[in-house]
């Protein structure tokens, strides 16, 4: 099941248009300028709880990314499609110069590459040798997902707005080639449990040592979620 929804999602539903949009999305060195400043903007002029829910944010993608992902991925090794499958797409964003901003690359054509050959692997098909690889879990599906529940929790009214993204940007990863569904499903759920987490472990810490280490600041905000 795995590999036939790997095979419909890379090789069978694609477009030029989905090639473009989503190799774009799934390239973090793309946009990562644009979000540290959007992040150092929300440090900088953001409200008491807008700034606790970056923080809360990154420490979610530390847990569930830096934590359970990077062991899981040591612990399984699981080759990605490309380096076992014969026929896998491997979309990534059009080159430009290393001397450039990635995101120009937005305006180049997708690279779309068959790293073992243009060929549709036949059922119980085998490579010729074993690859290790880390493709499970997703750590891009677990980010993003960590991301969004935080948002969920912080705003209930407007935070699911990031939901969408998040799960395209999970979506890409298998269209572009680079995980298998089964790596972007278990990379959501410990996104999911790793922003759920962080969350209340920044309550608890609140209400714990937030009047003793911050007394001006705890009166003025008793919880940092539900503020008075």
């Amino acid at each position: 099941m795995d590999q036939q929804l790997q095979i419909l999602i890379n090789r069978v539903w694609i477009s030029p248009w989905a090639d473009r949009f989503l190799a774009s999305i799934s390239n973090y060195a793309a946009w990562a300028p644009i979000l540290l400043i959007l992040v150092a903007l929300g440090l900088l002029f953001g409200s008491f709880k807008f700034r606790m829910m970056i923080f809360t944010a990154g420490l979610a993608v530390g847990i569930s990314d830096g934590i359970c992902v990077n062991g899981l991925k040591h612990l399984v090794e699981r080759p990605r499609p490309s380096q076992v499958e014969p026929g896998v797409r491997v979309v990534e964003m059009g080159g430009v110069s290393r001397a450039l901003p990635r995101i120009l690359g937005l305006s180049s054509p997708p690279r779309v590459t068959y790293p073992l050959g243009n060929v549709i692997p036949t059922k119980g098909s085998n490579p010729d040798k074993v690859v290790t690889g880390k493709s499970f879990p997703s750590g891009h599906a677990a980010n993003n997902l960590a991301v969004a529940t935080v948002l969920l929790l912080f705003y209930p009214r407007r935070g699911w707005i990031y939901l969408p993204i998040a799960l395209l940007i999970a979506y890409s990863r298998i269209y572009t080639g680079a995980h298998w569904p089964l790596d972007v499903l278990a990379g959501m759920a410990l996104g999911v449990a790793g922003g759920w987490l962080a969350t209340r472990l920044l309550q608890w810490f609140w209400k714990s040592f937030g009047r003793r280490l911050f007394p001006k600041l705890a009166d003025l905000h008793p919880e940092i979620i539900r503020e008075a």
